[in-house]
């Protein structure tokens, strides 16, 4: 089952950077308008799986506010930067950097949780490691796109730090409360990040806000949504096998899958190093798996 719903969960954050793209094709403002609502609509997905399933079990315990907080915090910045990466960067290779989130999440849960590693495990990670340095951009840009991808670099790599951060803290508060506060602690998380970044929004565009509202409110509902159902079956996913093996192995399916998605919907050409970098990632799922 898990296999199933990690294949599942990469198919709709791809649908999420997908749609991201499509508006960043379109539309060059409203930033922070529109991943304040792909958080509002995110929320959305888990306040309505409670109240439609069962309303009288929305608790929200005190203890639980500081793990809602900071990872709001880190998902308001990795979902915004994420934003921009997309916006100037390749479609792939962004979710292929963020992917580097792995080596946090997969050391928190050897050297925290002692989830257990075999050889495979190792000649697992060592693939991931060897897919993704395959994977880096292409060498042969001009200066002016070098100079100008720094901004991109950044972006990419705090966002990366950040997805990394709130697995971490997801996982965290899991364990702390046995799994029983999550669409609760995903709702506050969610919450501060619509708030903040709504707030950005309307300061940064002043007049413009409610036209930029009008005009992403489409594609934030398709992209929160996806965003929601994403996160709900990673989270679920971690409850049932070890995140030190989850992680990888979502990791390398969204890789495979991304570079296919890039090249048929945005054209994108790859290096023959590349394609053998998603190839290992393929046989890292496998071993991870063993």
């Amino acid at each position: 089952m898990h296999y199933l719903l990690i294949v599942l969960a990469s198919c709709t954050s791809l649908a999420e950077g997908i749609i991201i793209k499509k508006y960043n094709g379109k539309y060059q403002s409203g930033s922070f308008i529109f991943t304040a609502m792909i958080s509002f609509f995110s929320m959305s997905f888990f306040l309505l799986s409670d109240l439609i399933t069962d309303p009288q079990k929305l608790t929200f315990p005190a203890e639980l506010l500081p793990y809602a907080l900071v990872a709001g915090v880190w998902y308001c910045a990795a979902t915004i930067l994420t934003y921009i990466a997309l916006q100037i960067g390749s479609f792939v290779i962004s979710l292929l950097i963020i992917s580097y989130s792995i080596v946090f999440t997969t050391a928190y849960g050897i050297i925290f949780l002692d989830e257990p590693t075999t050889l495979f495990t190792w000649l697992g990670f060592a693939l991931i490691a060897i897919s993704l340095f395959l994977l880096r951009r292409k060498s042969d840009e001009s200066s002016e796109k070098k100079k100008f991808s720094f901004t991109w670099l950044i972006c990419i790599a705090v966002s990366c730090v950040g997805n990394g951060a709130f697995a971490i803290i997801s996982r965290m508060q899991q364990i702390r409360f046995d799994n029983g506060v999550t669409n609760e602690f995903m709702v506050i998380a969610l919450t501060l990040s619509a708030v903040t970044l709504g707030i950005f929004g309307i300061v940064k565009e002043k007049k413009q806000a409610w036209g930029s509202f009008k005009t992403c409110l489409p594609y934030a509902i398709g992209a929160g949504m996806s965003n929601g159902m994403t996160n709900m079956m990673s989270m679920f996913v971690n409850t049932l096998i070890p995140i030190s093996i989850a992680a990888p192995t979502r990791s390398a399916v969204k890789n495979i899958l991304s570079m296919g998605v890039s090249m048929a919907i945005f054209k994108e050409k790859f290096l023959p190093r590349q394609i053998v970098g998603v190839a290992l990632g393929a046989v890292a799922v496998v071993l991870l798996n063993l």
